[in-house]
């Protein structure tokens, strides 16, 4: 007992001890360098790309009243697909992979509006992909389909929801938004 009182003691003693030996020396504050011989470093201006204005995407004219055939559920679910790549490039980091994330969502809202020609959701989504892929041309042909959409009785409903969307968020189509809410009818 004895010896155990004391290996406790000799701890305790041990304990109390600085960790490094001595005090840490005081830090000093750095010396103030006059305004008039600081450098200040610029940093280069990096030119910011063009977005390109033609476009070969193609719309047709809602004329008539036989629709074409539409596959709903196949197109909703090539958007959601989509939706997931456009995300992805968003966050990915290398620039190869970003574009190949961009560039998959691109094609699988193109498919989407193979299976649904009509699909506003689709359509404004492939606007916004294309704006990210600088594409203004191709973006504003399908804003002006998506009015177009919203003309014809059958799709007015979710084509001016779609319009609206465009219309509140401030951020979308940034460098050329008066000529985007032209194309959709709102200026």
């Amino acid at each position: 007992m004895g010896k155990l009182l004391l290996a406790a003691a000799t701890l305790a003693v041990a304990a109390c001890q600085p960790m490094y030996g001595a005090k840490a020396p005081k830090v000093k504050d750095p010396t103030v360098v006059p305004e008039s011989k600081r450098k200040i470093i610029a940093e280069p201006e990096v030119e910011k790309p063009k977005p390109l204005e033609d476009c070969e995407f193609r719309t047709a004219a809602l004329t008539g009243t036989k629709l074409p055939k539409r596959d709903t559920p196949a197109a909703k679910d090539r958007v959601t697909t989509a939706d997931g790549k456009l995300a992805g490039s968003d966050r990915a980091t290398d620039h190869k992979t970003k574009g190949d994330l961009l560039k998959g969502s691109v094609e699988d809202y193109s498919a989407a509006l193979q299976r649904d020609p009509y699909n506003a959701e689709a359509t404004l989504k492939l606007a916004l992909a294309y704006d990210k892929a600088w594409r203004k041309g191709c973006a504003l042909k399908l804003l002006d389909r998506l009015a177009k959409l919203a003309a014809h009785p059958t799709f007015e409903k979710a084509a001016t929801v779609q319009i609206d969307d465009v219309e509140s968020h401030k951020s979308w189509f940034g460098d050329y938004r008066k000529e985007a809410l032209k194309a959709i009818g709102r200026p």
